[in-house]
């Protein structure tokens, strides 16, 4: 039955992705291929949209995330809104109107330079491709654990159907799947936390031993940026990180094939509560995996059934629902929907880079089927290269949600502080922005980098008992209930119970006595929590472009003068009376004289 649940989920996506093929236009265009005529209407975007940036890496990730590190993660619902709602104010009115194909055709306008537009197409496949590689490569750590299936083999798999699919039905047929995989990513989610919320006693007991573990905090609130989680670096820092990826490829591509505007706006509000259910829910679902593993007594991670972290909620399900037939194979397919989605929207968006951004001279002249047949095959490609590197990084070991912010927050931060450059100051030109965008990019980089190599290790929450873990290894030897927890109902009781527990001997820095909080250890770049990386990178290349845009305009014949339609709205105002509007000395006798 967990076979057959999966194949439904693979043949379904795939039959929609061949119903757009030979449907409609039959993709005979680059409009249609591209942006589905812009046509479409908000909720399926909307869907769209949720499922390209909330895949298997939250699935997985979210509840690793809270078993290891407690509920802080939860804030970013309010970083989450935050940058919906400003992307309502900056991203739909400044790319919509444009009616653009790809998002760096802007950096062209706004600059008046190819060179800016294929320097920031570049860092876009960059990080594109690095979301794309972590995002497959997480259901296959997945896979591997819950079925036995070998890690090469789901990889290909998935990657094979999302690119066959993409590569025959477009726009379209990346948004509608996109439909049908959130569906079944709520669903699976949704059944994961009921049942094991009952096998884990309820979520009375489920509350009682988040409170006992130290899982349940929502009340950090250090000004330490070297700690890794408080209310302001979530609620603020991770801003930035959700708002760089409205100023994606994947976003705007399908901002543009919206109708209208009015409607554009709308996807933005009906993602704010779609999105703070899915985090809310794998939220508790970390809270369900800590109350039923110390219940029976038995944690996974230190008694080495798992050698990944992320393979703790695939060992959780294939072991708390396995008596249910087909359940099991529910949420796999529920991860798998979640990397199908991500792989789809992003070799779609950067096949769109590629035919707009660095082969548009030479497909300019060149017939409309010649350009979607190219157009297929990049997409076929990049397919192909992102299940390449997914093989090559099944080592990684650390958590997926904060390999996802590094990776993106090195190269997304710069590239939205481009934009922003551009959008907010009329006088920045392309020397600015190549200066400020590689600055920030290497500011960014060198952050990244250190902080694997040299930075200090966070602290993790207590790791659960291996007193009832057998010596076999295996999952089915593992005590099926939580009748010592409920041996405790008291919550005295329970947290003597948890304390006198034998645990293993891979204990935490901080438990050893070894681990030193921030705010007693001597300062270091490299212990910046990673949440603030985006942020960094942004503010790097805006201050750096601005600053270098000042001393060039100095020395160049040809001042910027972008259109009012190239700068936000709210900027506007500020850059209707330039003095860089006066070019030459004609103009301003020009005046004079008037």
């Amino acid at each position: 039955m967990d076979y057959v649940l999966l194949a439904i989920m693979l043949s379904g996506s795939m039959g929609i992705g061949l119903y757009f093929a030979f449907s409609g236009g039959r993709q005979r265009t680059k409009v249609e291929y591209l942006l589905a005529e812009r046509r479409m209407s908000a909720l399926p975007v909307c869907m769209s949209l949720f499922a390209t940036f909330q895949s298997a890496i939250a699935l997985l990730g979210v509840p690793t995330e809270i078993y290891r590190y407690g509920t802080m993660q939860v804030y970013n619902i309010v970083a989450m809104f935050l940058s919906q709602i400003i992307g309502m104010v900056t991203v739909i009115p400044l790319f919509y109107p444009l009616k653009i194909t790809s998002i760096y055709e802007y950096l062209k306008l706004r600059f008046e330079s190819r060179v800016v537009q294929l320097f920031g197409a570049a860092v876009g496949v960059v990080s594109s491709i690095s979301y794309m590689t972590i995002a497959l490569l997480t259901p296959a750590l997945a896979l591997e654990t819950a079925v036995s299936i070998p890690l090469w083999l789901s990889i290909v798999l998935i990657g094979v159907v999302g690119t066959v699919y993409t590569t025959l039905g477009g726009m379209k047929s990346v948004i509608w799947t996109d439909v049908f995989q959130t569906f079944v990513m709520f669903l699976g989610i949704f059944t994961v936390l009921v049942k094991g919320s009952m096998d884990a006693g309820g979520p009375e007991e489920v509350w009682t031993i988040g409170k006992a573990t130290g899982r349940i905090e929502m009340d950090a609130t250090s000004l330490d940026p070297r700690t890794r989680h408080t209310v302001w670096n979530l609620c603020f820092g991770s801003l930035f990180y959700w708002l760089s990826t409205h100023f994606s490829q994947s976003s705007v591509q399908r901002i543009v094939s919206i109708k209208s505007m009015k409607d554009a706006n709308k996807v933005f509000i009906f993602t704010i509560p779609i999105t703070a259910i899915f985090i809310s829910v794998n939220a508790a679902t970390g809270l369900v995996l800590t109350a039923y593993f110390y219940g029976i007594g038995c944690d996974p991670l230190e008694a080495g059934y798992i050698k990944n972290q992320n393979q703790l909620v695939p060992f959780f399900v294939l072991h708390t629902l396995r008596s249910l037939p087909g359940v099991a194979g529910l949420y796999i397919s529920t991860v798998f929907s979640g990397a199908l989605s991500t792989l789809s929207s992003g070799i779609n968006s950067l096949a769109a880079n590629a035919v707009e951004d660095f082969l548009s001279k030479p497909l300019e002249r060149r017939s409309e089927k010649m350009i979607l047949t190219v157009t297929k095959l990049f997409v076929f490609m990049f397919g192909a290269v992102v299940i390449g590197l997914a093989f090559l990084a099944k080592e990684f070991q650390g958590p997926v949600t904060q390999m996802t912010y590094t990776c993106l927050g090195a190269t997304n931060g710069p590239l939205m502080g481009l934009f922003v450059l551009g959008a907010t100051s009329a006088q920045a030109n392309s020397i600015g922005a190549l200066a400020g965008c590689s600055s920030g990019l290497l500011c960014s980089l060198w952050l990244a980098v250190g902080s694997f190599l040299y930075g200090y290790p966070a602290k993790t929450l207590e790791p659960g008992s291996t007193i009832n873990c057998s010596a076999s290894d295996s999952v089915e030897d593992l005590p099926s209930s939580t009748s010592s927890l409920l041996m405790y109902p008291d919550n005295d009781s329970l947290t003597r119970y948890l304390a006198n527990t034998t645990l293993s001997s891979t204990r935490s820095l901080e438990d050893t006595g070894l681990w030193i909080p921030p705010e007693h250890r001597v300062f270091s770049i490299y212990d910046l929590s990673y949440v603030w990386n985006p942020l960094i990178g942004m503010l790097v290349t805006v201050v750096v472009g601005f600053i270098m845009s000042i001393i060039s305009n100095h020395f160049l014949a040809k001042k910027p003068n972008p259109e009012p339609k190239l700068i936000f709205p709210f900027c506007r105002p500020c850059s209707k009376s330039r003095v860089y509007a006066l070019e030459t000395e004609h103009q301003m006798e020009t005046i004079g004289k008037a």
